[in-house]
This record gives C-alpha cells, structure tokens and sequence, in this order.
C-alpha cells in the first residue's frame, strides 16, 4: 500500500496527520475517508486480529481538518471483543461499504463521548475521533497481547528498505544523509567482549544496517554487571551476556548474532570474514593475540581500553581507542596504547557506576568505526587516541607510519 497524494497534501496541511505517520501508523486518504490500516483487536474467541478503520472526514476550504459532523467510523474485519469475549459497545452494525479501490468494509460504529452530565456529545476535533477509535478498539488486544502494535508502517517500512533493522530510518531521509547510513549495508562487525564498553557499542551499531552483528563472550550478567550496561534489565541477571543483549537489542536489529564463547586460539577462525572487530576485552594477552591475529589478516579492529585510578581529588579515568589496522598495531602493541599486560591495582574493577566513561570508550571506538567506512572524515593517521578526566584533553600520541 503506498499513500497516494491526496494523504500528502492532507498530511502537510494537518499536524496531528504528521504526527500519526511519523510515530508509525498506516494511513491513507482516499475518497474521503481518513483509512488507518493494520489495529490490533480482539476476536470472539479472544484471539488477536488486525482490522482497518475507515472515517470520512470534513475539510476546511484550506484543507485543513474541521471537527467532525459525522462521529460514524468503519471498520475492515471481524467486530472487536473486550478480554471477557464481550463485544465491545460500539454501535453500530454489519455494513458493507466501498471506501476505495480494494477496501470494502465489513461494519460499521457509531460511538460517542459523554459529557460531564453524562450526556452525549460531538467530537471536538478529529483528533478526538481517531483517538477515541484507536484506543477503544486496541485497548484489550494490547492489554492481553502486549507485544502487539497498531504502528503498522513501522513494520511495513522497515521491510522496504532491506536490511535488518526493524525500524525504518526516517533520520537519515529527514536528513538527506541515506547514502551516508547506507555505507554500512552489506556489512558485518564482530564485538568480542560484552561487559560496559561493549555493551555500549552493541547499542550505537544496533542502529545501523549492518548484515550482521556477531557477539562474542562467555560470561554471565552478574548485579554490577547491570551498572555499567545501557537500559535497564534486571531480567537478564543469572543469562549469558550475549543472549541477554542479543534478546534486547534484537527489538532494534534483525540479524544479531549471540556466540557464548571467549575468542582463543581454537576459535579465532570465527572471526574470520567480519568486516570489523571491536575488541572490548580487559585481558592483555588476549588482546595482542586477537589484535595481532586480525591485523595480519586484514580484518580492521579497534581495540577499547580504560585505566581508572586514585587521584588527589577523586578518581583519574583514561579512556584509549587504539586501531584500525597492521600499521597500527605494529606501532602500539605491547605499549600502553595496545597493553600485553593486565593493570594493576584493579582500581577499575572496584568502580561500578563508571558507565559514562564505558559510553565515551564505545563512542570513540564506534567514531573510527564509522571513519573507516567513510562515513565520518578522517584527517588524521593516528594509531591510538587517549582521553583523560582530569585533563578532559583528546591526545593522539602514536603515528601509524
């Protein structure tokens, strides 16, 4: 179903018919009547079903929505029930009418306010009705099926534009920037290591339209787990991380994939085929290896780091992304810009509520992801990029030669 120019030309001249599209309703206008395709409801036998509501409209000479003379609606589908398998009062009856080419409708409703006598009364605005209708049909299919949305275009859309995200990308069309976003269609990253930075990185790349987003880690979501992950979900406390962020993050990308593994030498071979690797890991030894195993095959990464210790006043955080190739690991491995080691004191495992500074080591690492797909500009050849709190200074000390 595509809205044809007479929805257009309805929508630019009416805000609340804006609003509806852009939070993700189906609508079209044809003929008159204001169609709003794919509501979810209740049949007899309690089960969820989908129906189109159709509703005339009256128009200004500007076109702009008067309120409406007429409180009738249609409805394409089986008569809407409540949770008990009561019918709901809607008026109304069996009533066969073409509204357009292809939509005929099965009944019709006839519902109307109360006002504070308890009296009947008109619709104040249109705005009103299509509320009105929206929620007294949806209301007990979303009571008992709350996974279910009557934000039909979202889905329809997202399918359109033919990568695993599940939300179209209104953004970047908003912004004239769809061959920008595009760049990374076709593509695949790997994360190996789900705790705060990755988990982080997870939730900027979910957006995106990636192929694939693989997930690498063999740990379990503990308590403190939960301080330095984004969102809130205590439910996944006791699951592996990758499930529990392959499940979350799943509502946004089609196509993430949970592997509850640590990458070593007798797995590293999955790695092979990723167009990127993000290495959110805080073994030394594992680092070099991976890093060194993917350089020397080709396969870009940016490898996340953080050093958290006591300083005069407080806590002194530094944040590293060091990457994206051979020449940069050559330049960093074994230095504190690629560490072999593990840090001592441990003063970053003692610190849980440092989410902020887990978000800007994503960010920053997403940053020259997005760089090496020229979608961000890149003017300089760092190999390693260094923030640090108390300075709250950017330094780019190593040169890939």
């Amino acid at each position: 179903m595509a809205c044809g120019s007479e929805f257009r030309e309805l929508a630019n001249r009416n805000r609340f018919v804006q609003d509806l599209e852009e939070q993700g309703y189906l609508l079209d206008f044809v003929g008159g009547y204001f169609l709003i395709y794919g509501l979810p409801y209740l049949n007899e036998r309690g089960e969820l079903a989908h129906g189109d509501l159709a509703s005339p409209v009256d128009l200004s000479a500007e076109g702009v929505l008067d309120p409406p003379s007429n409180h009738q609606a249609w409805f394409r589908g089986a008569r809407p029930h409540d949770q008990n398998g009561r019918q709901l009062r809607l008026g109304g009856g069996a009533d066969k009418v073409k509204v357009a080419e292809g939509f005929e409708t099965d009944s019709s409703f006839s519902y109307k306010l109360l006002d504070s006598a308890g009296q009947m009364r008109s619709y104040n605005s249109f705005e009103e009705k299509v509320h009105t209708y929206i929620d007294t049909i949806t209301g007990p299919a979303l009571a008992v099926f709350p996974d279910a949305t009557p934000l039909r275009a979202i889905e329809v859309k997202a399918a359109e534009q033919g990568t695993p995200l599940r939300f179209p990308d209104t953004l970047s069309s908003r912004y004239h920037m769809n061959d920008v976003s595009r760049l990374l269609e076709g593509k695949r990253a790997a994360i190996v290591g789900l705790g705060g930075t990755g988990s982080y990185i997870l939730d900027f790349i979910a957006r995106t339209h990636l192929a694939e987003i693989a997930l690498f880690d063999d740990d379990k979501v503990h308590v403190h787990t939960i301080f330095r992950f984004p969102g809130f979900i205590p439910r996944a406390i006791g699951s592996r991380k990758v499930e529990a962020l392959g499940q979350q993050y799943g509502q946004w990308h089609a196509n993430i994939t949970a592997v509850p593994e640590r990458v070593t030498e007798a797995n590293i071979e999955r790695l092979r085929g990723f167009d990127f690797v993000f290495l959110a890991i805080d073994h030394g030894p594992s680092r070099i290896f991976i890093a060194d195993w993917l350089s020397a095959n080709g396969i870009p990464f940016v490898d996340c780091g953080m050093g958290l210790n006591r300083a005069p006043v407080g806590l002194n955080g530094v944040v590293r992304v060091t990457g994206v190739d051979r020449a940069a690991y050559e330049a960093t491995a074994r230095t504190v810009f690629l560490p072999g080691g593990d840090p001592e004191g441990g003063e970053y495992r003692r610190q849980g509520q440092i989410a902020e500074l887990n978000a800007l080591n994503a960010a920053l690492a997403v940053v020259r992801f997005k760089q090496h797909f020229a979608i961000y500009d890149r003017l300089d050849d760092a190999a390693s990029i260094i923030f640090e709190t108390s300075s709250f200074e950017i330094d780019r000390p190593v040169i890939a030669k």
